[in-house]
């Protein structure tokens, strides 16, 4: 479902393609997000989806612990050249990321998403490097 936000199944496939374990998260109860790992493609076509319509991994599979992470895609719907980005508001990807610390971060937008400003507080994460359609919009 496309809210404005880029869609990740292409690097997915790009992914297992090239080797790569892919894992999506999962939020739980109204504060916690967890990264479980898939399969591959069938299973990624069968999760189910969340209140949001978001495929989503079922809470009984098994959460990675967040610092065997390496690589983690950060979504957002805003972003801007000083590296802030505002997601949907309840900080889940924020959360996560404090505990991920070993992970570097990517956030991908489409030009849309761009703003000259978008607002941040102290517990924002900002991801490594932002890139959008005409390059890197923001590098740590």
């Amino acid at each position: 479902m496309d809210k404005g936000e880029l869609q990740t199944y292409m690097l997915i496939k790009d992914a297992w393609k090239n080797g790569k374990t892919v894992y999506v998260p999962r939020c739980v109860g109204q504060n916690d997000m967890q990264m479980v790992r898939l399969e591959g493609q069938d299973d990624l076509d069968s999760l189910p989806r969340n209140k949001w319509g978001i495929p989503e991994p079922a809470t009984d599979r098994a959460a990675v612990d967040p610092l065997l992470l390496d690589f983690i895609v950060v979504p957002g719907v805003a972003f801007d050249r000083e590296g802030n980005r505002c997601g949907h508001g309840r900080g889940y990807y924020d959360r996560y990321l404090a505990k991920a610390t070993n992970a570097f971060t990517c956030a991908v937008c489409l030009s849309d998403q761009v703003l000259d400003q978008v607002p941040a507080d102290e517990h924002d994460k900002k991801p490594d490097i932002i890139l959008a359609p005409l390059g890197i919009l923001y590098k740590n």
